[in-house]
């Protein structure tokens, strides 16, 4: 009996690990992460096609609504948030999640890191949080800082 119960701690354990890094779009991901990432939280996804790319809009629990801004290549160049809770940033930013370790150590309630590849914003107040990454080098022709709201 002992051997099964620690054989299910571990299978539960590895699937804890794993299911948030499949779980939805990443920063630099492609559109079958963002549709992955419906399925997996059984959330509304919406889309909307602009000039060079679109966003896809994911409502979390009502708590919490993701944007994904894909650009026609595939790729998604940024992504924003606003809701009662925080996003899981290690799944969110995926590759780019130790700069906003590096940020967080910096300062825990208003985050902010930039480099040549990257810019992390976010901060607000507990039941109000709101940010954006993006990836400037990606941006299609004519998009600028200002359309990643």
């Amino acid at each position: 009996m002992k051997i099964i119960k620690t054989a299910l701690l571990t299978i539960f354990s590895i699937f804890l690990l794993v299911a948030p890094l499949a779980s939805q779009a990443e920063l630099g991901g492609n559109l079958a992460s963002i549709n992955q990432g419906q399925k997996t939280f059984g959330s509304k996804l919406t889309s909307a096609a602009q000039t060079g790319y679109s966003i896809y809009s994911q409502s979390i629990d009502s708590d919490l609504v993701i944007k994904e801004y894909l650009a026609t290549n595939g790729n998604v160049f940024a992504v924003t948030w606003k809701g009662a809770t925080l996003p899981n940033f290690q799944v969110v930013l995926g590759a780019y999640y130790a700069n906003y370790l590096t940020a967080l150590q910096n300062n825990p309630r208003a985050i902010f890191f930039q480099d040549d590849n990257i810019v992390i914003e976010s901060g607000g107040v507990m039941g109000g949080y709101v940010g954006r990454a993006y990836l400037p080098k990606q941006f299609p022709v004519g998009i600028t800082p200002a359309n990643i709201q």
